[in-house]
């Protein structure tokens, strides 16, 4: 989100107007649409291009060599984007710090658990631990992750308000994932769950002694044991053999469509939101709120879900999340600007929590043996929304506000097509126990 003051949609009138843009530094002319935001653009055109190379290489050599790799190549990218001599350096440099980020999971059925399979970086820190911890732990780590992610997010603020140009604050940003990657060479294991389907017996057996050292605790775990019962349900099914079941099913693809819908909606509508925080009153105070605010969705959507379901839930989002919308259209942003504020809050909330349920309803929504290409197919398309999400407010050229009035549509589309979808609160325990097939 650090383009939000690297290349703002809105020229700064307010505070800090020091701080040195995009725009500014290369001379970018605004016509119809700003060049200079294709600096947010690229980044997630990157993941949709070169993302599933990462999930492939995930897949085949292991979560822990392409978690680094990723830190590495993100850090590396952005360094050599903070140090671009020319804009289009720079976004060559965005593009493969891009490629290593990831809008959402593809999920796999192991044969211990559930898991999720990454494509990039963002997801691959979710995948280790899923794979690496039982299931009672993974409700806590999901709202350790989703309040480290808003601390990062609003950590961009304060390096703004320090930093006098936009090349610190794109430097500030990608320096950490090198040092990261060097700390995570020395000390992360590879991932329980890989170990055990990869058949490493040797490796197995260190990685529960490691974790009966580390814990202080002793563990009454055969490695052999443990990959002699899991190789008895491996499922041999190809990637093709997958694909095939998936296209010869109407209601696969009728499926995969609805929620690719949702998910290119979801990120265009986050992403749109997130990227104008900076023009919504006071530049600071708007962001750092535009964060904070996602907080009560990681504590509200477990519950809502259990006790609405999974597709009321949905459906409930999108309609708040369109109402909103079409509020903010309705009220003027200058003349009443404590109201505009509270009600893009509403809005910024209600896609937060919508495109957290795309995780949770995705994930329930595919059967076990094509839940990867399907979820796969809905991650990587999505990047699409987050690519369209600066440039959509240029159709305010037909008149003042039309962009909302366009994301109040695609939010009350959302709401109609869900009801496309079955509800999956009632197969939800089942299928922990039973794996689902499309054949």
């Amino acid at each position: 989100m650090s383009p939000s003051y690297m290349a703002p949609t809105n020229q700064c009138t307010g505070d800090n107007c020091t701080f040195v843009t995009v725009q500014a530094e290369f001379n970018i002319t605004k016509t119809l649409i700003d060049p200079g935001e294709m600096t947010s653009s690229v980044f997630f055109l990157g993941n949709g291009v070169l993302g599933q190379i990462y999930a492939v290489a995930a897949d085949r050599i292991g979560r822990r060599p392409v978690l680094i790799a990723s830190l590495f190549i993100s850090g590396l990218s952005g360094i050599l984007a903070a140090y671009a001599p020319t804009f289009e350096t720079m976004l060559i440099g965005r593009f493969f710090q891009g490629s290593c980020f990831t809008v959402g999971p593809i999920i796999n059925h192991s044969l211990i658990t559930q898991s999720i399979i990454p494509q990039a970086l963002t997801m691959i820190n979710w995948v280790m631990c899923c794979e690496s911890t039982s299931l009672s732990g993974h409700g806590y780590a999901s709202v350790l992750f989703g309040l480290c992610w808003v601390i990062g997010y609003c950590s961009v603020s304060p390096l703004a308000i320090y930093f006098s140009t936009w090349r610190y604050v794109q430097l500030a940003t990608s320096v950490p994932c090198v040092l990261f990657g060097i700390l995570m060479l020395f000390t992360l294991p590879e991932s329980f769950s890989f170990l055990v389907a990869k058949r490493k017996r040797d490796e197995l057996a260190k990685w529960i002694q490691m974790a009966s050292r580390v814990g202080n605790e002793e563990i009454d775990c055969d490695a052999d044991q443990i990959v002699d019962m899991s190789s008895r349900e491996a499922d041999n099914q190809t990637l093709w053999q997958t694909l095939k079941l998936v296209i010869q099913s109407k209601l696969m693809i009728t499926y995969t469509a609805v929620e690719s819908f949702l998910w290119i909606v979801d990120l265009m509508i986050y992403s749109a939101l997130s990227l104008s925080s900076t023009g919504i009153g006071s530049m600071h105070f708007s962001y750092i709120v535009s964060g904070l605010v996602e907080i009560p969705s990681y504590f509200l959507i477990p519950a809502a879900i259990d006790w609405l379901g999974r597709k009321p839930s949905v459906m409930v989002c999108h309609m708040i999340l369109a109402f909103s919308l079409l509020s903010m259209y309705l009220f003027d942003h200058e003349a009443d600007p404590e109201i505009f504020l509270i009600i893009w809050l509403i809005a910024k909330f209600a896609v937060a929590s919508a495109f957290m349920l795309c995780f949770v309803y995705g994930a329930e929504l595919f059967p076990t043996n094509c839940r990867s290409i399907c979820l796969g197919t809905c991650a990587t398309i999505s990047n699409i929304g987050a690519v369209m999400a600066p440039h959509v407010p240029a159709m305010d050229i037909f008149f003042p506000g039309l962009h909302y009035l366009f994301y109040a549509l695609c939010s009350f589309i959302c709401t109609i097509l869900t009801t496309i979808l079955p509800e999956t609160k009632e197969f939800h325990n089942a299928s922990r126990s039973q794996p689902q097939s499309l054949a």
